[in-house]
């Protein structure tokens, strides 16, 4: 007898698709990074934001995707951050115990989770 499509309850072995758990795995493999095009991407959100949008136009036509591929903006993004951090640590506070506080709560809640929360409601 053939298998049949059950109405009912999903079955216990089914699991929602690792695009997250696939996503943050890239994160460690910097040889899968394009760093050479996220810089170019950065240079251009600055300069000329217009080219940028036009090649992600481009990217969505021809992949169907309007994300990239590689983690490597949030990657360079991050380290951005907690360079200025740093830095305005270095001129501004006076313990290095609340030096590394300032650097991960600006990481993690004001760069990582605030954007996850405004990308969220955006869309």
């Amino acid at each position: 007898m053939l298998p049949t499509v059950s109405k009912g309850r999903a079955s216990s072995t089914v699991r929602p698709s690792p695009v997250l758990a696939h996503y943050l795995r890239r994160i460690v493999k910097w040889q899968q990074m394009d760093i050479e095009y996220t810089f170019w991407q950065m240079l251009h959100l600055c300069t000329s934001p217009k080219v940028v949008y036009q090649h992600t136009k481009y990217h969505k036509q021809t992949k169907n995707q309007w994300a990239r591929d590689d983690p490597a903006f949030i990657v360079i993004l991050s380290l951005f951050v907690v360079v200025a951090t740093s830095a305005y640590c270095a001129a501004y506070d006076s313990s290095f115990g609340h030096a590394v506080f300032t650097v991960i709560s600006v990481l993690f809640f004001h760069f990582l989770v605030s954007g996850i929360v405004l990308a969220t409601s955006c869309w």
